[in-house]
């Protein structure tokens, strides 16, 4: 199964650079699966887990972005989607971004139900949803804030019905755009510049958040290239009536430090202090690496035919 969208990219989605605003890109490629996702579960659902979403280019003002959603797999209550986004200029196309996703059918109550519709999982597929059910439960065990590292930021904002679905949760896409917006200003204040979006890591949903939620989205920078850094971002939900805190996800974001042409610029190196500092250092490199190898793969296997 199959669906594609046509987004149109206008002024109030670009940037100061005319180019696609990082968090509106990946709302995009959320909106189309989600899309495909409620033809399947033909009622509610919420964002389960993303794998990963690389931007490989950046669509400007005027491009149309076609962006095409398939599903790979469903398990009980769940289904796997892939999304591309392509890149249209008079009449040619190229590949802009790619993402991984995981959708749970839910009732009324926001609990998992079971779906119709059957796709077999092949192999692969079946080992993606192990390695997902492994990064939940490091998620769910990995509740520390980030303010403690050497470079941080706090977000904060209240969810409104205009951010949310009608099941009163809110819409991950809109996540998406405000996880961008928090963990970008984190990026540029370090780098003392502007920077692009280059990619989302893996994120595993613990609890949703709700409409009347207070958001929290914690940044911190985790790792610096020559001219790229990672910045962790930690998601918490708070009840504003009695204080309670609970986490959403955690997850780590990409950027490149440009110039005022746009062209990638030096930043300064992150020292880090504290063991802690230098265990995520390390895994975040690591990550860093395979990420590479992932997104040359991805893009030599994937066309826009």
């Amino acid at each position: 199964m199959r669906t594609e969208t046509y987004y149109n990219v206008f002024p109030w989605h670009t940037n100061h650079f005319g180019s696609l605003h990082g968090g509106i890109y990946m709302s995009w490629l959320i909106d189309t699966s989600g899309i495909l996702m409620s033809s399947i579960s033909k009622g509610n659902y919420l964002l389960a887990s993303v794998d990963y979403i690389f931007l490989f280019r950046p669509a400007r003002l005027g491009d149309v972005l076609r962006v095409i959603a398939k599903a790979n797999a469903t398990w009980n209550s769940s289904v796997e989607i892939e999304v591309k986004g392509c890149i249209r200029r008079e009449d040619k196309e190229e590949l802009g971004a790619v993402g991984l996703m995981t959708y749970v059918a839910v009732d009324e109550n926001n609990k998992p139900r079971k779906l119709d519709i059957k796709i077999p999982p092949d192999e692969n597929a079946e080992k993606r949803r192990m390695q997902r059910l492994e990064r939940k439960k490091h998620t769910m065990n990995d509740i520390d804030d980030i303010l403690d590292l050497s470079f941080t930021r706090s977000y904060i904002r209240t969810i409104y019905p205009e951010h949310g679905f009608g099941n009163g949760i809110l819409y991950a896409g809109k996540m998406y755009t405000m996880l961008d917006e928090a963990l970008a200003i984190v990026a540029k204040l370090y780098s003392k510049g502007n920077a692009f979006t280059v990619s989302a890591g893996p994120a595993d949903f613990i609890s949703p958040v709700k409409i009347g939620d207070i958001l929290e989205i914690q940044g911190a920078v985790e790792y610096t290239g020559n001219t790229s850094l990672d910045v962790g971002g930690k998601v918490y939900a708070i009840n504003h009536y009695t204080g309670e805190k609970r986490l959403v996800t955690s997850t780590v974001f990409s950027f490149v430090a440009i110039d005022e042409n746009g062209k990638p610029r030096p930043i300064p190196k992150l020292n880090p202090d504290s063991e802690k500092e230098k265990k995520i250092f390390e895994e975040r490199l690591k990550e860093r690496e395979e990420r590479v190898k992932t997104s040359k793969r991805l893009q030599s296997e994937i066309s826009c035919d």
